[in-house]
């Protein structure tokens, strides 16, 4: 019997069946991508907010890579998973004085993201380095997650004020920081946000590091990493040169060092019929897998055979759905499926970034158990669900 077998088999009969499997060998796989880097000054810090659990992040602290986070529940969570202060790296926006201040107090890198915000701490008397988080994409593709709608970051007319206000307040600026996108595909514009990112953070006299965030897409069949390693190579060592010493390249990843390594499993509870399509509800919640609650981005699904043999599929398109009174409670519309019955398993894939960690509780729905698969086969619960494992009677 296989891992998903074994704990299909385990969970047929409880309560609360739904569960997350993370498969160790890939996860692997992906720290070992990012740490390929050729550029001999590259740190790798993942995003936390991606994915929280302690057990994978203490597999990130083991591997000497370190963590970027964006909250005080995180920053704690990053000190009770044993990173150094000089492997955490805080950005965020709108701080007030009292979390400033604890920064500096724990030694954390601090990034600041507004005139405003240099202003503020400079007036608290902390002779510090500080990073400044810069928006490059005044004049880039049109989102709302950059350019002029962005919220976040110092916009590229404003740097020159932000680095004399540093330089008034006696404050150094020794790193940038930037968000160039997410799920980039294409390495020509991952090159072209870097470049920009460069080029601003060439105005800083007293310059250390670059971050340059992540953007890496899920699926790493999508994007020429061996491409983008050797251009990040040659035009950090060119920018290094220039500048006359060593500057540090920091990456991001978030996505992409789990998503790809983990899925969600639910059961058939009920099959309804409607004019022109199918509900097929889970024991589960959009809630327990939220990706698309926030992003509309369904997670692929797949109907576990369980060695049942091939089934054909529905004659109509099947909206998978959860076990709530929420109207919007879908976790895949449309979908194109194999017939389902009452106790069979539906897969949720890609479920590693963006899931769990995004899991609400509104609809008082409980969080399920997360595992990790050796490749020897072994099986380890990472994170048990919070409700009591008993069986039906």
């Amino acid at each position: 019997m296989n891992q998903i077998d074994y704990l299909m088999d385990m969970r047929a009969e409880k309560i609360n069946s739904a569960f997350y499997l993370y498969d160790n060998e890939k996860i692997e796989e992906n720290f070992a991508r990012f740490e390929s880097v050729l550029y001999p000054h590259t740190s790798v810090f993942f995003a936390s907010m991606a994915n929280d659990n302690p057990v994978l992040l203490g597999k990130i602290r083991e591997r000497g890579m370190g963590l970027f986070v964006n909250s005080l529940k995180h920053l704690r969570l990053a000190e009770a998973c044993g990173f150094p202060s000089e492997r955490i790296i805080f950005a965020s926006t709108g701080l007030t004085s009292a979390m400033m201040r604890h920064l500096v107090a724990r030694g954390i890198r601090l990034h600041l993201d507004s005139l405003t915000q240099i202003g503020q701490f400079g007036k608290l008397g902390l002779k510090t380095e500080v990073g400044l988080r810069l928006n490059t994409s005044e004049r880039s593709r049109i989102s709302p997650f950059t350019g002029n709608d962005s919220r976040i970051g110092i916009q590229d007319h404003e740097l020159d004020a932000a680095l004399e206000t540093c330089r008034s307040l006696g404050l150094a600026a020794t790193g940038s920081h930037v968000y160039i996108g997410t799920d980039i595909v294409s390495v020509d514009e991952m090159v072209a946000g870097i470049e920009r990112a460069l080029e601003l953070s060439d105005r800083f006299p007293d310059l250390a590091y670059v971050d340059v965030g992540g953007g890496f897409p899920l699926d790493e069949t999508r994007f020429d990493f061996d491409d983008y390693n050797a251009r990040i190579t040659a035009l950090m060592s060119d920018f290094s040169r220039r500048r006359g010493r060593p500057i540090r390249l920091v990456i991001e990843p978030g996505r992409a060092m789990f998503g790809n390594a983990a899925r969600f499993y639910a059961q058939v509870t009920d099959v309804k019929r409607r004019e022109g399509h199918y509900f097929v509800c889970v024991d589960a919640s959009a809630s327990m897998i939220p990706r698309a609650m926030f992003y509309e981005d369904y997670n692929p699904v797949r109907v576990m055979t369980n060695g049942k043999g091939a089934r054909p599929d529905f004659d109509q398109p099947v909206d998978i759905v959860g076990n709530t009174t929420y109207s919007r409670d879908f976790l895949a519309r449309r979908q194109t499926i194999p017939q389902v019955e009452i106790g069979d398993w539906i897969e949720f894939s890609q479920a590693g970034s963006y899931c769990y960690s995004m899991i609400t509780r509104f609809l008082g729905q409980t969080f399920p158990p997360e595992y990790l698969a050796e490749r020897s086969g072994a099986l380890t619960l990472i994170r048990p669900g919070d409700l009591a494992e008993e069986a039906v009677q």
